[in-house]
């Protein structure tokens, strides 16, 4: 089979640990993951190092190694090489014994039959993963021009190629959010003239109150950003041969309407508008489904013998109660040695231990754009029951979100942190670690 890579087993360590052999295995299980990420590659460690020496099908739509989506921006901004993208050596990744189809997304699940299809083959699995992670939405109103996004290296990689190329100047994001800021950021690192247009009146969409983002926004501008907030890209025409520097693809300039009328000329536009899970394969009404898979605190979903780990699984979000995706690297990285950990009991007959048990997770983020630094955790939703306070000095401002409990007390639910200077262990690193805490602990 040319688009598989058998990965051998050498000798019985991984990760500087000695895989258990205490551990019976059937001889015919074996486990199927789809996606060769983040999600799907912890579900692969704890898998062996929890004991299972079964087979294991790995299924990627790439023909690289898993990669941290958190270094894609820092490699197109040029502040890391392409090797620092990946978290794993290829010696490790081959100890964990997988086969690797590389090339080869999963076209279909079908769920009573146990089998995966892809456009070459098919396969049984005793159990499943699912952890194939988001794609990036992107407008498509753009003529021939493909906007810029950024989710994948390929898209880091042609992110790169274009802020990098001689005639790049000016540059367009479209949206707010933290991808829209990651991709400023690399904008800036490589000199552009950038300009973000978003259809709410702050940045930061809905990870941040006013208050904070309204300081984020003038560190911002004071870096020479262009904000144009409360509006959006209404029409984009392409102007063939009007660019400068050198292709691929040949120069062109993009002719900009906003929605206030407004029209400007850029050299490049990025996107980043949200994005979709990756469920396409599943058939519909198969798996319990609302925006993403639901799964119950072991990362199974409806189906006892598929799992769910990362963007594509709605578990416990521990402000709400409710299940909800909570898409950051951590949480994927939580979720899939989850599911590693509990398919491995239960291939063993064994009961599925308290360690495996996902205990939910809140929503965090950090990210510093050029020097001002943004910390968040918890909830952004403000109800009859919770109230703002707000803490403001010269180093730094801080918004709470409490909420009023049932003994009459209340408890942090979320807070926002925006700091002029991003320094490593500074106060306000100090402060976003002590107020994550006690939302996690229900303080």
């Amino acid at each position: 089979m040319a688009d598989c890579v058998k990965k051998r087993h050498k000798e019985g360590k991984m990760m500087n640990q000695q895989i258990p052999t205490n551990q019976a295995t059937p001889a015919e299980a074996a486990v199927a993951i789809i996606g060769y990420g983040t999600a799907g590659t912890n579900a692969l460690i704890a898998l062996r190092t929890a004991g299972y020496l079964g087979k294991i099908r790995m299924f990627s739509d790439t023909r690289i190694h898993p990669y941290s989506p958190i270094m894609t921006s820092y490699y197109a901004g040029g502040e890391k090489t392409y090797e620092e993208c990946f978290p794993w050596s290829a010696e490790e990744l081959d100890s964990l014994d997988a086969e690797v189809f590389s090339e080869s997304p999963v076209i279909e699940l079908d769920v009573q039959a146990h089998v995966i299809r892809t456009a070459r083959e098919t396969f049984e699995y005793t159990k499943c993963v699912i952890a194939t992670g988001a794609t990036s939405m992107c407008f498509t109103d753009a003529g021939s021009y493909t906007p810029l996004v950024l989710r994948t290296m390929d898209d880091a990689e042609r992110l790169k190629l274009a802020i990098t190329r001689s005639g790049c100047r000016r540059v367009l994001i479209s949206g707010a959010s933290m991808v829209a800021l990651k991709i400023l950021e690399a904008c800036l690192e490589r000199g552009c003239e950038t300009t973000l247009v978003g259809m709410n009146p702050h940045v930061l969409d809905f990870n941040a109150l006013p208050e904070a983002a309204t300081r984020f926004e003038k560190g911002l501008e004071d870096k020479g950003v262009r904000l144009l907030l409360g509006q959006t890209v209404k029409a984009v025409k392409v102007i063939e041969g009007g660019g400068q520097g050198d292709g691929p693809p040949p120069p062109c300039q993009l002719e900009v309407s906003f929605s206030t009328g407004e029209v400007e000329v850029f050299d490049e536009i990025a996107v980043a508008h949200g994005v979709k899970s990756n469920l396409d394969f599943v058939e519909k009404g198969s798996l319990e489904m609302e925006h993403a898979l639901i799964v119950d605190d072991y990362m199974r979903t409806s189906d006892p013998d598929i799992y769910a780990a990362g963007d594509v699984a709605q578990a416990t979000e521990l402000i709400s109660g409710e299940k909800r995706i909570v898409g950051v690297w951590k949480n994927a990285a939580v979720q899939g040695a989850c599911a590693g950990r509990a398919i491995a009991a239960e291939l063993a007959g064994s009961e599925i231990s308290a360690d495996a048990k996902y205990e939910g997770s809140i929503p965090s983020n950090t990210i510093a754009v050029k020097g001002t630094l943004f910390i968040s955790a918890g909830t952004m939703e403000v109800t009859s029951e919770r109230h703002v306070e707000v803490f403001e000095s010269d180093e730094m401002t801080v918004v709470y979100i409490y909420e009023d409990t049932s003994d009459g007390s209340q408890r942090l639910v979320g807070f926002n942190l925006v700091c002029d200077e991003d320094e490593a262990g500074s106060t306000a690193y100090d402060t976003g670690a002590m107020l994550t805490l006690r939302i996690e602990k229900g303080l």
